[in-house]
């Protein structure tokens, strides 16, 4: 991680860019050689990392905001305005029911198939089967609202807040496991990435600050500054 830090500080660095959005965006992810962003301009665009090109795009209805996203290799999942809208990868697109898809309003999303989890404001992480399109559990992760969401391979949730901390939360026992801390107090936390092959939890606030914790001793193990 030391490595990789003074890389980043000291090292030389190729930068490419993508000109494709006719305003801002602020949702972005990254898989399998793929970059999704999406928001300002209700178009979602699907970016190849070899050929440094537009290889999709998907259009999101005037009538609602795009609150978030993610995908796989077959669809793209967004929470759009208090729904969850799926595209096919061949184009075609379809919304969840109104008497199943509705909820309180969300705040953020993240999708491992079949289910897409949403972070709400009433401090609950609703998940939903995309298939049968029906809110499968209801899980109160805190008090606050829920401003990002992730999900961990041994039936773990993670949920950042407006406060700075980090809320653990098992899926199938429904209760709360931990609760990770910063020593950064300043910001909110805006982003939340695992990685289960080495156990790092990556948290990054509004004040710009990123944090990294070990999830087998829950406690933050470094700390950045962008």
């Amino acid at each position: 991680m030391e490595h990789h830090r003074f890389s980043l500080k000291e090292g030389l660095i190729d930068i490419d860019q993508w000109k494709g959005h006719s305003v801002g965006f602020n949702q972005c992810r990254m898989k399998t050689g793929l970059i999704l962003t999406g928001k300002g301009d209700k178009v979602m665009y699907l970016w190849s990392l070899e050929s440094y090109k537009c290889e999709e795009e998907y259009f999101v209805p005037n009538t609602v905001p795009l609150v978030d996203l993610d995908f796989d290799e077959s669809k793209i999942v967004g929470l759009v305005g208090t729904r969850i809208c799926i595209w096919r990868r061949n184009g075609k697109r379809s919304i969840f029911p109104s008497n199943e898809g509705t909820f309180v309003k969300g705040l953020c999303m993240h999708y491992d198939d079949p289910e897409a989890v949403v972070g709400c404001e009433d401090g609950t992480a609703r998940l939903f089967d995309v298939y049968s399109r029906k809110c499968s559990q209801i899980i109160r992760m805190r008090a606050g609202p829920v401003t990002c969401l992730c999900l961990c391979d041994d039936q773990l949730i993670l949920s950042g807040s407006s406060l700075g901390s980090i809320t653990v939360s098992g899926s199938l026992s429904d209760r709360q496991l931990a609760t990770l801390r910063s020593r950064i107090t300043i910001g909110g936390i805006k982003t939340l990435c695992y990685n289960a092959c080495s156990h790092p939890v990556f948290a990054g606030s509004t004040s710009g600050h990123t944090s990294c914790w070990d999830l087998r001793y829950a406690y933050i193990s470094s700390k950045y500054y962008l």
